[in-house]
């Protein structure tokens, strides 16, 4: 049998252009692609990646802070928290607390260099957050912050 013949008769595709835009969960992911090297180049001249500035931000907000409620409040694991904070500490922008026996959480606190850092990368983050940025208008803004928050905090 020729190649030809082998070959089925064209059949409309199953994912349309709509079908894929209606996929909520994968235009946030495209979204996210599209908006995280946003925010890195914003803070590219601080030298802080968008997960540093969160964990800066977590503990700023939240001093003494368990290492494993850390990772939490920025989503991720504790392992991969444990291989983030280290070049923080090297950096001096954070301090790791001592474990006071096992089992017991070691607290982890921001630095005054760590909260000054934070403070210079602030304006440039809030820049890229805002409604022209992001190439919305403030009422849109403020709806898909209120959504993103929504299923950021979902339980599993």
């Amino acid at each position: 049998m020729s190649d030809a013949a082998q070959q089925s008769a064209p059949v409309a595709p199953v994912w349309t252009d709509d079908r894929i835009t209606d996929l909520t969960a994968w235009m946030l992911i495209r979204a996210s692609l599209v908006f995280a090297p946003r925010l890195a180049h914003a803070l590219a001249p601080t030298g802080l990646t968008p997960t540093q500035f969160g964990v800066l931000v977590q503990l700023e907000n939240s001093p003494g802070i368990a290492q494993a409620a850390l990772a939490r409040r920025c989503l991720m694991t504790p392992q991969s928290m444990g291989e983030v904070l280290p070049a923080l500490v090297d950096s001096g922008l954070v301090v790791r607390g001592t474990r006071s026996g096992r089992g017991h959480p070691i607290p982890v606190h921001i630095t005054d260099a760590g909260r000054d850092l934070l403070l210079a990368a602030t304006p440039a983050v809030e820049a890229a957050n805002t409604s022209e940025a992001l190439g919305l208008d403030p009422e849109e803004r403020e709806t898909l912050n209120r959504l993103l928050q929504k299923l950021a905090l979902a339980e599993d």
